[in-house]
């Protein structure tokens, strides 16, 4: 088995990157191999809506999202996680999806084999875990909808602006890490 963690964070040891990393070593302690992808290291460019997929199996940008695209293939669990930024997926995150149009024929079936687990996470300052759950639902419908993936938890730290402050609650850093050990079963 095979896990990604992709990571929409700008930072490296903020909160949502270690729910991503304590889903990751769940996956691992129950023999999955893991990898993880920090978008803000890596170099690319939004969708450029030239429709080059559609005639093509792949997007005409050869940058660093090559390599993700390829191990979403081949992954069977992937992590998302983005915080909140002003209610939304941050910017990072969201030049990720859009590019992910490349993984959609033109007739809207996927071209990522069905049956893949994935795991939404986030972090937000907003104390309320609810005040964005529309944003992980529609989300989760997407990649469900787009990329045949079956949703199996969304962690949300709610409540946690600072980098570090997630660790102060353990029962989500040990629910985090039971979702990664527990991902396919």
């Amino acid at each position: 088995m095979k896990v990604i963690g992709i990571v929409g964070s700008p930072r490296k040891n903020g909160n949502t990157n270690t729910l991503v990393q304590q889903v990751l070593e769940g996956a691992s302690e129950a023999g999955a191999e893991t990898k993880a992808f920090i978008l803000n290291d890596m170099n690319y460019r939004g969708c450029q809506a030239c429709n080059y997929c559609k005639a093509n199996d792949k997007c005409k940008l050869e940058d660093d999202l090559v390599e993700v695209f390829e191990e979403i293939k081949e992954a069977d669990g992937i992590v998302f996680g983005s915080p909140i930024y002003f209610a939304q997926f941050t910017g990072q995150m969201r030049l990720f999806l859009d590019r992910c149009y490349s993984l959609v024929n033109p007739d809207f079936s996927s071209r990522v084999p069905a049956g893949k687990k994935a795991v939404l996470v986030g972090a937000q300052g907003e104390p309320d875990p609810t005040a964005y759950t529309r944003v992980f639902e529609e989300f989760g419908g997407e990649i469900s909808r787009f990329m045949g993936m079956e949703v199996k938890d969304t962690l949300i730290a709610a409540g946690c602006a600072a980098p570090g402050d997630i660790k102060g609650n353990s029962e989500l850093m040990e629910k985090a890490k039971n979702t990664g050990l527990n991902l396919f079963k």
